[in-house]
Formats: structure tokens, C-alpha cells, sequence
């Protein structure tokens, strides 16, 4: 009787090109995702900044004028002034993505109104974002 356990070296090659071929596909997507996260994770910190600053100044927390501002790649939401906050809260853009529209700006405390509106785009892994803050202080986002 032949009696063989084991595999033959044509078995284990085809097994590891197998899993090669699946690792390879699946690291792609893996990425893509990845990216695309970081994107919407950015654009949804920065919406929530923008919304949390609003609210405060209407509520007039620690009677402070509540404001957004970007410094380097750093999106900050402050009490006081954006160079020398009484209060902030710093969020850093990943790497890959990139902002831009965004200047230095308050909200009434009042109705929660901007100092001035804001026209910002969110760029990153080959998709945009557009987000803009009327004169009233409405958030849209396309």
C-alpha cells in the first residue's frame, strides 16, 4: 500500500499563488477605503466644529465670541481669538487631505450668525467637498 500524507509542491504553490492574488486585490480596496474615511472623517469633525461653535456663541458660554479658524493643517475651534484662545479644540487633517476657503471667523451671539460667510472646500483621494456657510449661519454641503 502507498499511503502518502501531505501536500505535493504543485498544491502548495497553487495554494500561495491563491493567496497572493486574494492579498493583493483585497489590500487595493483596503486602501481606497481607507482614504475615502479620512475624508469624510475630516469633513463630518469639521461640520461638527463648525455647529458646535455656533451653538456656543448663542448660548454664550464662558461669555466668549466662539469662532473656527484653519492654522497649518490644524482646524480650530475657539473661545476668544484664533491666535490666542481662551478655549480650543484643535482637530488635524490627515495627510492626504487638504482644505482650503477657510479663514478666521466668529459667530454672533445673538442668532448665531458668521462674522462673514464661508465658501470652503475639502479635498481628498481625487473627491471634493463644498462646504458653505451663509450669512445667516446655514451649513450646506455638496
Amino acid at each position: 500500500m502507498d499511503n502518502k500524507n501531505g501536500f505535493s509542491l504543485i498544491e502548495l504553490i497553487l495554494v500561495v499563488g491563491l493567496l497572493t492574488v486574494i492579498m493583493s486585490t483585497a489590500s487595493v480596496f483596503t486602501s481606497r477605503w481607507y482614504l475615502q474615511n479620512n475624508l469624510d472623517g475630516a469633513k463630518n469633525m469639521i461640520i461638527s466644529s463648525l455647529r458646535k461653535a455656533q451653538s456656543y456663541s448663542i448660548s454664550k458660554k464662558n461669555n466668549l465670541t466662539w469662532g473656527v479658524c484653519l492654522i497649518n493643517n490644524t482646524i480650530r475651534m475657539f473661545g476668544g481669538t484664533c491666535a490666542s484662545p481662551i478655549i480650543k479644540d484643535d482637530y488635524l487633517l490627515p495627510n492626504n487631505v487638504s482644505l482650503t476657503g477657510l479663514s478666521s471667523f466668529t459667530f454672533t451671539s445673538l442668532r448665531g450668525e458668521p462674522s462673514s460667510s464661508q465658501n470652503m472646500i475639502l479635498t481628498g483621494n481625487n473627491k471634493s467637498y463644498t462646504l458653505i456657510i451663509n450669512s445667516a449661519g446655514g451649513l450646506s454641503v455638496n
